[in-house]
């Protein structure tokens, strides 16, 4: 019996144990703006194929450069003559048969090449490390769209969140409302269509609410597929909205932009240089190239199988191979000058995207300065808003309103707040559309 209640007891406590630790798994994951910002940056998979992409040009510089090392190849051969050819020489008058060449042959070779001088090769190492720079300015520019849409979409959610704490409250009085309403239709003190208005505006509420939720639900889940979360984790937002706005009104902005802080123009010059790198490596085709090679083999022949590998020659060579261009149709000429094209044309865009830099950073500017304006009046057109409905409310509950003035005030509040709330959104986003414009995002 003593064994029985002994194993019932670990039982139980394995059971609680197994739904202490399911609680704890189902505990949801808190991230601020911030870590889920940094959460994404090392989940997202378009950054993970970014990445990869880095590795990927540092493997290519890689390759490039083992064509300038030495390559060293080894190769056998066996021969078997099933009709040895022959000769008739004739000698004195004589004429005698003479087979050339034995009926095995069996070789080994080694040989070793190094490439000494080619200008082409030289370019290409270049190039291949240009290009390395090119994928991490990409990647770097992933990193900060990322960062966009997951803040975005941060805010937006936040926003929500807002929206909805503040129509939770309103139903709240309104609920009373109806409430006293509908007791006072029923004892024939009201008439019913105050209380049927009164009800109508309750659902209309509801189901505004309603639909905000599900907005909640549906941008919650692209935060964490932007995140690089799978959309079944659950996860909590931890900031909030008025701290983040009262902290982003101390952050100071540049207000001018250096171009080389912008991606798109260090993306812009990595193009002028890979370009310039292709005009000269078509001029060092005009350069004789030069290689070396050693080689070292071992022949053994046989007349019949088991002879063969009993005796080994030897030989061994070096020699160096020089390529001179002579004339090649002025084939390099014409890739010059195509060369010489992308230049200029790459720098003609340097000059386009320079102009398009200043008017972004003055469109964001802007819109970021009339943001900030426009929340501190919207703000206090909320707050005159929510104090004229709850005064109407009060006049009404004391009988001294009707249930329209109420319906008139509630639809005022609803114009300020969603007034208030875009205006909050509509300044996180030109502030960050602010940051990427002066390249304060990628730093």
């Amino acid at each position: 019996m003593k064994h029985i209640i002994m194993v019932a007891a670990i039982l139980g406590l394995m059971a609680l144990n197994l739904k202490a630790q399911d609680a704890a798994t189902k505990q949801p994951q808190k991230f601020s703006l911030q870590e889920a910002v940094a959460y994404a940056k090392k989940y997202n998979n378009a950054l993970k194929n970014g990445t990869l992409d880095v590795v990927a040009a540092e493997k290519k510089v890689k390759e490039v450069l083992a064509m300038g090392l030495p390559n060293i190849s080894a190769s056998g051969s066996f021969m078997n003559n099933i009709t040895v050819p022959s000769n008739v020489i004739n000698f004195g008058g004589q004429t005698t048969v003479i087979k050339f060449g034995n009926a095995y042959t069996a070789s080994g070779t080694v040989t070793a090449s190094q490439l000494l001088f080619d200008g082409g090769f030289l370019m290409g190492v270049k190039a291949s490390k240009e290009f390395v720079s090119l994928s991490k300015i990409n990647l770097k520019r992933t990193e900060v769209e990322t960062e966009l849409s997951v803040s975005k979409t941060y805010y937006s959610i936040l926003l929500l969140n807002t929206n909805v704490t503040m129509v939770n409250s309103n139903l709240d009085a309104i609920a009373k409302t109806k409430f006293d309403f509908e007791k006072l239709a029923q004892n024939g003190l009201l008439d019913k269509i105050e209380y049927d208005r009164i009800s109508l505006q309750y659902s209309s509420l509801e189901l505004q609410r309603d639909k905000m939720i599900d907005q909640q639900k549906v941008l919650m889940m692209v935060l964490k597929l932007q995140m690089g979360l799978n959309v079944n984790d659950n996860i909590e937002l931890t900031d909030d909205l008025q701290k983040m706005y009262d902290a982003s009104k101390i952050v100071a902005l540049a207000n001018k932009v250096d171009y080389n802080n912008r991606l798109e123009y260090q993306l812009v010059n990595q193009s002028i240089a890979l370009n310039k790198l292709d005009k000269k490596r078509y001029q060092f085709g005009y350069v004789p190239s030069l290689a070396g090679y050693i080689t070292t083999q071992r022949n053994t022949f046989g007349q019949d199988f088991n002879t063969l590998g009993k005796l080994w020659f030897p030989g061994t060579f070096w020699g160096l191979s020089l390529t001179v261009p002579i004339f090649d149709g002025l084939k390099k000429q014409a890739q010059i000058q195509q060369a010489e094209i992308s230049i200029k044309k790459a720098e003609n865009d340097k000059q386009t995207l320079e102009r398009a830099i200043e008017q972004e950073v003055f469109n964001a500017r802007t819109n970021y300065d009339r943001a900030a304006k426009q929340i501190e009046i919207q703000k206090k057109n909320f707050e005159l808003s929510q104090e004229i409905y709850n005064r109407t409310q009060l006049k009404v509950t004391n009988g001294l309103g009707s249930s329209l003035d109420l319906t008139n005030a509630q639809r005022d509040l609803e114009t300020a707040r969603t007034s208030y709330l875009n205006t909050m959104y509509d300044y996180f986003v030109a502030q960050l559309d602010l940051r990427k414009a002066i390249g304060d995002l990628n730093k």
